[in-house]
């Protein structure tokens, strides 16, 4: 769990009966933790926004104690307001979406987590002003929606073998600034 406002991630361990254990606080080395994800390697996947540098993603290990190593700390975005990640079911690549600044950065992700920019950082980009709230992966890895809340579409990508992406139309009809927050693909 994060604590943005203390910039905090929170590890609970998972008891046998599904209860959980005492709380292990981290205090995260860049600023403004935001949305954290997992990858199917185990890796924690964090998105960050503000701080000196803007926007970045930092990868931790979970340590048996319920303690974080880090692996990569916080690589930069080129985008503003880098709110939420979506990783590649394969666990190959990880996209951040840069709501300020309307793009998708993407980065590589190693057999031990280490994180990688992909050629330009930024892979994708929506129109200006579209406010990419939201970010998520088709199950088979081949497409990255984004939740384009401030013009009322969803944008679509194709996802290459390399992690580049393609754009491909948007789908329009979402009332545009209703409050939308949350995307999932099937």
């Amino acid at each position: 769990m994060t604590e943005r406002l203390t910039n905090k991630i929170d590890v609970f361990p998972v008891n046998s009966d599904g209860t959980l254990g005492n709380i292990v606080a981290f205090t995260q080395g860049g600023a403004g933790t935001f949305s954290l994800s997992f990858a199917p390697n185990g890796t924690l996947i964090v998105s960050e926004t503000g701080g000196a540098n803007g926007s970045a993603t930092s990868s931790y290990s979970v340590q048996p104690n319920g303690t974080l190593s880090v692996i990569s700390q916080s690589i930069p975005s080129d985008g503003a307001a880098n709110c939420w990640n979506a990783i590649t079911p394969d666990g190959r690549f990880v996209y951040v979406s840069n709501a300020g600044s309307s793009t998708i950065a993407g980065y590589a992700i190693g057999a031990t987590g280490t994180l990688t920019p992909l050629p330009g950082t930024v892979v994708g980009t929506n129109p200006a002003g579209a406010t990419n709230l939201d970010i998520t992966v088709s199950s088979d890895g081949k497409f990255l929606y984004t939740l384009n809340s401030r013009n009322g579409t969803i944008g679509i990508f194709a996802i290459h073998t390399d992690g580049t992406l393609n754009p491909l139309p948007a789908a329009e009809g979402i009332t545009a600034n209703a409050g939308f927050n949350g995307i999932a693909a099937e």
